[in-house]
């Protein structure tokens, strides 16, 4: 065991510098403790696939009992459902995506109500540090939205100014209505933007990438004094690749930017449509999960704040490197 938690220590170390899908990992021990993900995505979607892929690879080291319950693909409406399954298990600890709080308030209430240390991972209670904050552990494991969007933001902005070009009009299409992630990166545009006097519109559009490309399109159409568009996830990157045969748009003539990894946003990348895609980790969010959750559930410690797994920017200088660790499937 002190071997172990050597082990365990270093790797803590090294990283804090910086239908249902049920995925079961099973200790050689069946005494080990269980511990449950509920997620709003599962391995069947690009992104979720590698942070399952990083919490699979933190059990195995521990030799802990896991599952992984979601969606196989996105679902925020059915989480309160995979929480009702992880509380039956009777698990030593619970790790959640928190895309809309008042879904889950119930499950998370009675998760405390039987003393289930619950932490947030990828997607933070947007009320924490309120009166309206899930009664859960004030500790969470992933990107900052918000400064994600403001990253994205500042990028733009240098590169226009380098250019001499002045941003007339940005857009920033939300394909998951209600999602605080998805809101929150947009506020960080805006919140860059509005001292430039320089107005951000959000359109709703949705994960079909056609529909979606078609929507914008419509919006560029209508709005043809537009020069950036925040992409803010690896479908609407998808979009935006029919867009521009759509639109005949040539490298530079959009400045556009986005989030989360993906083939199309390295390509895009590669022939200079997207001047960026923030990452966040996504492995080390599923990774970090497992970790944390062993330590506080076996020896009651936490770290004295959020462990931020981003935003991680990829761009012409290291998209080379991360396309390789994509193949290996940790990127």
């Amino acid at each position: 065991m002190r071997r172990l938690f050597l082990i365990l220590l270093v790797a803590l170390l090294a990283t804090t510098s910086f239908s249902v899908t049920s995925v079961p990992v099973q200790a050689q021990d069946d005494e080990a403790p269980l511990f449950v993900v509920v997620a709003h995505g599962g391995d069947k979607n690009p992104f979720w696939k590698v942070a399952v892929r990083g919490f699979m690879d933190g059990c195995e080291q521990l030799q802990v009992r896991c599952e992984w319950l979601s969606d196989p693909l996105d679902n925020i409406a059915d989480m309160a459902s995979y929480w009702e399954t992880a509380l039956e298990m009777n698990p030593a600890g619970i790790a959640t995506t928190v895309p809309d709080p008042e879904l889950i308030r119930d499950v998370v209430t009675k998760a405390s109500e039987l003393k289930i240390p619950v932490i947030s991972i990828n997607t933070p209670d947007p009320n924490r540090k309120t009166d309206k904050a899930l009664p859960m552990i004030d500790f969470y494991i992933g990107t900052d939205d918000y400064l994600a969007g403001v990253n994205n933001a500042k990028r733009v902005l240098a590169q226009s100014k380098a250019d001499g070009v002045t941003i007339k009009n940005a857009v920033c299409p939300l394909q998951e209505q209600g999602h605080a992630g998805l809101m929150a990166r947009c506020q960080g545009v805006k919140d860059v933007f509005e001292p430039e006097k320089i107005p951000v519109e959000t359109i709703d559009i949705s994960y079909d990438v056609s529909a979606s490309a078609e929507a914008i399109v419509t919006y560029l159409d209508e709005k043809p004094e537009t020069n950036a568009i925040f992409l803010l996830g690896p479908s609407v990157i998808s979009s935006f690749s029919l867009v521009i045969e759509e639109k005949g748009l040539k490298p530079g003539e959009m400045y556009a930017v986005g989030h989360d990894t993906s083939t199309e946003a390295y390509q895009l990348i590669q022939e200079g449509f997207l001047l960026q895609t923030v990452d966040q980790q996504p492995y080390l969010q599923g990774y970090m999960a497992i970790i944390w959750l062993y330590q506080i559930s076996q020896y009651g410690m936490l770290p004295g704040q959020d462990v931020l797994t981003g935003p991680s920017p990829i761009d012409l200088n290291n998209v080379e490197t991360v396309i390789e660790l994509t193949a290996e499937g940790i990127r």
